[in-house]
């Protein structure tokens, strides 16, 4: 099944990666802006490194979800 976001499709891969960048994004952003003291990078940094957590299930082969080689499937 794929789903169409603006000109691009996503199959069910692409949107479960997608909806974990998404949860890690909203999770690193709320922490930075819960210290009152941020600026709008660290928040920029935030969704920089909420892009790490689906990168490393991405790279696992064992991954059920979506490691690398889910898409043989």
């Amino acid at each position: 099944m794929t789903t169409k976001v603006g000109k691009m499709k996503l199959d069910k891969m692409q949107q479960a990666m997608l909806k974990s960048y998404l949860r890690s994004a909203l999770a690193a952003v709320v922490a930075v802006m819960a210290t009152i003291d941020f600026t709008w990078r660290d928040v920029l940094k935030a969704f920089v490194a909420a892009l790490i957590p689906p990168v490393i299930r991405w790279l696992d082969p064992k991954d059920r979800a979506f490691g690398r080689t889910t898409s043989s499937r």
